[in-house]
């Protein structure tokens, strides 16, 4: 089994003529080596029109005894504080399978380095390797996004802060834009198994373990719709908390402006010229007396009232 990362003009050509299966993988190519490449190989020049040019959405294009998929995967950026899609351009044929890459892809040169050391029968699985490699990368991505929303809902219902609504909504894009990429590739990835059994030479190929793959595509992309459902309701339950917690704040003020009205109610009371309190407040100590039963009682009282209350008000 050959493993090509370069296009090396001689090898591609005796490797054509042998009728030898092998894999090309170019990563950040130039457009020399994509037209270098295509010739070669004999690809459709729509084909490489659409190779040179990336950010596409995911599809299938067939041509006579060739097929281009479009796949997207994704990794953890190295800090781990986002996610990095990476497109794939797969060129399959019953003789080669040629990959275009503009970002690096830890899955796909592991895949290189044990597939050098694999015999003739690893041309049974290598489509099926690429594209199990490319969609096996998609669930350590699945659970990174999972982890930041479950820390960022236990935050949320600790404490709410203005800018856990910012990561909310960070959060949400990445998972969106992951969504918006993989969902179209689920769809239509039936329709990619077909047009890859149907090639000629691909014979030995298992329908059975590219039907994995789109398994595991419909376990991924179900996460990713109730992430989706999760930070929609994270939103909601933010603002819940975030209202709670201002309607906490304004149970305390109350509570505190009632024993302040308390408080200034009586005192202003005794400050009052009315005859029985110049009759009978005469002295310091009688002053003392009725001042204090009247700031005492009444405080008592509310204090009361609200610790039995406390539970439903805070």
């Amino acid at each position: 089994m050959e493993v090509l990362t370069e296009v090396d003009r001689d090898r591609i050509a005796a490797l054509r003529r042998r009728d030898e299966f092998f894999w090309l993988d170019l990563e950040a190519p130039s457009d020399d080596d994509i037209d270098a490449a295509g010739s070669l190989l004999g690809l459709h020049e729509l084909a490489l029109e659409d190779t040179r040019e990336f950010d596409q959405r995911p599809k299938l294009d067939r041509y006579p005894e060739r097929v281009l998929l479009v796949y997207w995967s994704a990794h953890v950026t190295p800090n781990a504080l986002g996610v990095e899609l990476i497109e794939v351009h797969l060129h399959i044929s019953g003789g080669f399978l040629f990959t275009v890459r503009r970002a690096s892809s830890r899955e796909l040169d592991e895949l290189r380095a044990a597939l050098r050391h694999e015999g003739a029968e690893a041309e049974e699985y290598m489509v099926y390797s690429v594209l199990d490699g490319l969609t096996d990368a998609l669930f350590p991505v699945v659970d990174h996004l999972e982890a930041r929303i479950d820390a960022l809902e236990e935050l949320v219902l600790r404490d709410t802060d203005r800018r856990q609504l910012s990561e909310i909504y960070r959060l949400k894009q990445e998972v969106t834009a992951v969504q918006r990429r993989l969902v179209p590739q689920h769809d239509q990835f039936g329709a990619a198994v077909e047009a890859i059994m149907a090639l000629p030479g691909l014979t030995r190929g298992s329908r059975e373990y590219l039907r994995d793959i789109g398994d595991h595509l419909a376990q991924v992309t179900g996460e990713l719709y109730r992430q989706t459902d999760d930070l929609g309701a994270l939103t909601s339950t933010y603002f819940n908390a975030n209202a709670n917690r201002l309607n906490r704040l304004a149970t305390r003020l109350t509570i505190l402006a009632t024993f302040f009205l308390i408080w200034t109610l009586v005192t202003s009371f005794f400050g009052q010229n009315f005859k029985w309190l110049t009759d009978h407040v005469d002295t310091f100590e009688t002053f003392v007396i009725y001042e204090t039963l009247g700031l005492v009682l009444p405080t008592v009282i509310a204090a009361v009232y609200f610790w039995r209350r406390r539970r439903e008000w805070l």
